[in-house]
C-alpha cells in the first residue's frame, strides 16, 4: 500500500503558505527603501562627525581662519569625484557640491539623491562653519511636490526649523519635506 498525502492535506499546506506569504510580503517590500534611507543617514552622520570637522580644520589652519569650507574650491569638494578622497559616497547620491555650503547662518542644499536609487526624494543641506564651529549637515526627505528638488531655498526659518522638534518644514517655493536628522 502506497503512503501519500491526501488532497485535503495538500490544500491545507497551500492555504497556510499563502497566509504566511500575505503576512511576510508587505514587511519585505519596505526593507529596500529603509536600507537606502539608513545609508543616507549614515552618510550625513559621517559628514557631521568626521568629514565636516576635517574640512573645517583645513580652512582654520590654511586659509582665512574663518572656517568657511566653500573656500576649499571645486578641486577639493566641488564634485563626487573630488570628494571621494575624504569618504565613500553612497550610490544613492546623484550630485554633491560642498562649495554651495557658504552661509554660516542658513542651511543650503549641497547634495541630492537619485530618486530611482534612493526610492524617494532626499537631499542634504549644509550650514557652513565659522571660526568656532564646524559645518553641520542634515538630511531631508522631500514630501511635496512629487518632482524632485535639486536646489531650493529652505526658507527664512530654516535654522530654527532644523533645531526644532517639528520634523516637517515648508520651503520658500511651497515645497514640503521631512527632516531626518
Amino acid at each position: 500500500m502506497k503512503k501519500a498525502f491526501t488532497m485535503i492535506e495538500l490544500i491545507f499546506v497551500i492555504v497556510i503558505l499563502g497566509i504566511l506569504a500575505a503576512v511576510a510580503l508587505p514587511k519585505f517590500l519596505g526593507v529596500a527603501g529603509q536600507a537606502h534611507e539608513a545609508n543616507l543617514k549614515a552618510f550625513v552622520g559621517t559628514l557631521n562627525r568626521s568629514v565636516g570637522p576635517t574640512l573645517w580644520s583645513k580652512t582654520i589652519n590654511g586659509y582665512n581662519n574663518d572656517g568657511n569650507i566653500s573656500q576649499l574650491g571645486n578641486d577639493e569638494i566641488g564634485s563626487i569625484t573630488a570628494f571621494k578622497k575624504y569618504t565613500d559616497v553612497p550610490k544613492e547620491i546623484a550630485d554633491l557640491n560642498l562649495t554651495k555650503c557658504d552661509d554660516p547662518n542658513r542651511y543650503k542644499i549641497v547634495a541630492y539623491a537619485d530618486k530611482n536609487k534612493a526610492g524617494g526624494n532626499y537631499f542634504i543641506a549644509c550650514k557652513d562653519g565659522n571660526a568656532n564651529q564646524s559645518p553641520k549637515f542634515v538630511l531631508y526627505k522631500q514630501t511635496l511636490p512629487a518632482t524632485q528638488l535639486t536646489s531650493a531655498n529652505l526658507g527664512d526659518s530654516n535654522t530654527t526649523d532644523v533645531e526644532d522638534t517639528n520634523p516637517t518644514d515648508t520651503y520658500s517655493g511651497g515645497e514640503t519635506g521631512e527632516l531626518l536628522k
